[in-house]
């Protein structure tokens, strides 16, 4: 019986050197750990008697700390906590330390190249999944692993079971990823891929853009996977190679691999969909919210904050002003996605239309707030109560959806379905 990609990239790296099945608990060599949200690494450090931090890093190479979340910073412990980030790195001589660079660390992973097809990364943020459209096994672990994987370049990983979810369908004109997950959120719920890895294939998923495979593996974790995987095609090969010269070895699984559960869905069956407050999975197409008044809109994160994610947008907007009353914010996911944006003119489009352009970072998807009387429409990646603007904002009423639907809503200043805005 032939081995699914999550079994190969974990067989490869296991310490033992042997093949590995699902079920299996492995140790494994780890080839790269995406660390943020440094004091939080630091304070795992302080549990154990290091006062002053991390004494090693097991590869100074591999070990990327971002300090993204807090650029520029808001408060003194934000800043102390970068000016530690800062020191920590020079006494460990990271290669690659991004200090006061704005952004989101998942967008920068791939966008400098951190993450190569056939290897197993980690990062201590559950979005971690999103390398996945790369090829790579990729996961979300705890600060306290994350700190024990700076030192030492191993982690313990109990090998998943796969589901196999079969695309398809066309691929469409704009970002239509966000709906294809939705999709399978609302008809299987958020937790169908507990703890396993999902594989996305068939011809769909061969003829989506990079952008779209990126919104897909990202949300593989509000499925509740451990890994959203795609094998590697030339548009994968063309965006790594552009980005690295570093070697790496795609995996493909086998044509007899075993999964736990196979899905296979139309996507030209379904059209737009949203999830309506409080839940991911509590998912109905636009048209059974249409008419709901928004107060504001939101284009951004590690999910939806791509060049392709705020083109969508520019391109329905040209020539549009947002609705009277609506507040409509746009964050780019990275700095190299900002560049993009302004150089493809799409940021001077935006403001025309009144848009609010935010610069490159998470805010958009946690910091801002959303107050209990009001409702938002946004393209990021939770909807649970409290999630813009923390528990004293637990009514506020947050709907999520695509980047298309999003801009049809600030446009009507209510949810409608952006295909009567948009040429599909």
């Amino acid at each position: 019986m032939g081995l699914t990609i999550a079994e190969k990239i974990l067989g490869r790296q296991n310490t033992a050197g042997d093949p590995v099945r699902a079920g299996d608990l492995i140790d494994a060599h780890v080839d790269g750990l995406m660390a943020m949200s440094w004091p939080s690494i630091r304070a795992a450090y302080r549990k154990i008697g290091f006062e002053n931090g991390p004494p090693i890093v097991w590869n100074a190479e591999r070990a990327y700390v971002m300090i993204e979340h807090h650029q520029p910073p808001t408060d003194e412990l934000s800043a102390r906590g970068n000016l530690e980030a800062r020191r920590d790195a020079a006494r460990l001589k990271l290669r690659h330390f991004y200090d006061s660079e704005m952004g989101i660390s998942h967008q920068m992973m791939m966008d400098y190249g951190h993450v190569r097809p056939g290897e197993l990364v980690v990062g201590n943020d559950s979005h971690a999944t999103a390398y996945g459209a790369l090829n790579a096994a990729a996961t979300g672990i705890g600060n306290d692993e994350a700190a024990y994987v700076f030192a030492f370049g191993q982690l313990f990983f109990t090998v998943p079971e796969t589901i196999k979810v079969t695309l398809n369908g066309t691929h469409r004109n704009y970002p239509f990823g966000k709906d294809i997950v939705l999709y399978l959120a609302g008809r299987y719920g958020d937790g169908f891929a507990q703890n396993r890895a999902l594989e996305f294939t068939g011809p769909l998923a061969r003829d989506m853009d990079l952008t779209t495979r990126m919104t897909l593996a990202d949300h593989a974790v509000e499925l509740g996977a451990k890994f959203g995987l795609f094998t590697a095609d030339a548009k994968t090969l063309e965006y790594v190679r552009a980005r690295t010269d570093l070697p790496f070895e795609p995996v493909e699984p086998d044509a007899d691999a075993h999964y736990a559960q196979h899905i296979e869905i139309d996507c030209d069956q379904f059209g737009f969909q949203v999830a309506k407050p409080f839940r991911f999975d509590n998912v109905s197409p636009v048209a059974e919210v249409a008419g709901i008044r928004i107060d504001q809109a939101r284009i951004g994160s590690c999910a939806n904050g791509r060049f392709e994610d705020i083109e969508i947008a520019a391109r329905m907007l040209k020539g549009r002003r947002i609705a009277a009353g609506v507040r409509f914010y746009v964050s780019p996911a990275s700095m190299a996605v900002y560049q993009q944006c302004a150089e493809a003119g799409l940021i001077t489009v935006l403001l025309k239309a009144g848009v609010q352009f935010d610069h490159p970072g998470c805010g958009i998807c946690t910091r801002q707030v959303v107050l209990n009387e009001e409702v938002c429409i946004s393209s990021t990646t939770r909807n649970y109560r409290g999630r813009m603007g923390g528990a004293a904002c637990g009514d506020a009423q947050i709907y999520l959806a695509s980047p298309a639907t999003v801009t049809a809503a600030a446009i009507a200043g209510k949810i409608i379905d952006p295909g009567e805005l948009l040429d599909v």
